[in-house]
């Protein structure tokens, strides 16, 4: 098995490599972010990549690079334990299916995930499957398959005979299993074009009487924005889950 070992995170980093070297072996493959590299390698060890984006295609050229085996993805702002790889090796069993962890989702998480999987199901005619990507066990099957294709595609859901889920409900680690996505300065569009249709708005109840299509018009601005905006955050938030 190959262990691919994303450093996102300095945090209790020695601690949590030795715990992946317990239970799964010293066959690790470190995936360090840009900014953490020069203090990753104080701790004596070294990087086998940096990445900044693209982190998704950095790992599909990697094991392009190397022979074909089974991959466990861990990322180390995860706040994994001894008792969730424990749970984690137990669901691997003989290696031959994918097996995930599912974060718990508030009310408004869920909200958010159907209308953004409105998103990904229009665009690329599957559905996000909203595992955490921090932790997953993929078999050889499955690397062929995602080496074949993209990397990423581990994401999107999969036939339930073939995959195997572990769901958290510890909320210190339920947190570091979600995707944070960072402010995006193109976020701000959609509030200066609010600002600007509302501008017009005033200056046109100014000048003009207003009529059933003059009030339609502006409607129809506003509700086009707000559909954009929430078009541009699912974009945003699929990025920082299949790419980066």
């Amino acid at each position: 098995m190959k262990i691919v070992f994303v450093v996102d995170s300095i945090t209790d980093i020695k601690n949590k490599i030795n715990l992946i070297q317990t239970y799964f072996g010293n066959n690790i493959v470190y995936v360090v972010k840009s900014h953490f590299l020069s203090i990753f390698e104080t701790f004596g060890y070294k990087a086998n990549a940096v990445y900044n984006k693209n982190l998704s295609e950095l790992i599909h050229i990697l094991l392009l690079k190397s022979d074909i085996e089974p991959v466990l993805l861990c990322y180390s702002s995860l706040n994994f334990d001894a008792n969730l790889l424990t749970r984690f090796r137990s669901k691997i069993g003989n290696g031959e299916k994918i097996v995930n962890i599912m974060p718990k989702y508030n009310i408004f998480e869920r909200i958010r995930n159907s209308a953004y999987n409105v998103y990904v199901k229009t665009i690329f005619k599957s559905k996000d499957s909203l595992i955490s990507p921090k932790l997953q066990y993929l078999p050889v099957a499955f690397v062929v398959e995602l080496l074949n294709s993209h990397f990423g595609n581990k994401l999107f859901e999969t036939n339930p005979e073939y995959s195997s889920t572990l769901y958290i409900e510890d909320n210190n680690i339920n947190a570091s299993t979600k995707i944070k996505t960072k402010f995006n300065k193109f976020a701000l569009i959609p509030i200066i074009v609010a600002l600007l249709i509302t501008m017009f708005l005033i200056i046109s109840l100014a000048f003009i009487n207003v009529n059933f299509i003059f009030v339609l018009i502006f409607v129809s601005l506003y509700i086009l924005n707000i559909v954009f905006a929430i078009i541009y955050q699912c974009k945003i938030y699929f990025d920082a889950r299949f790419l980066n």
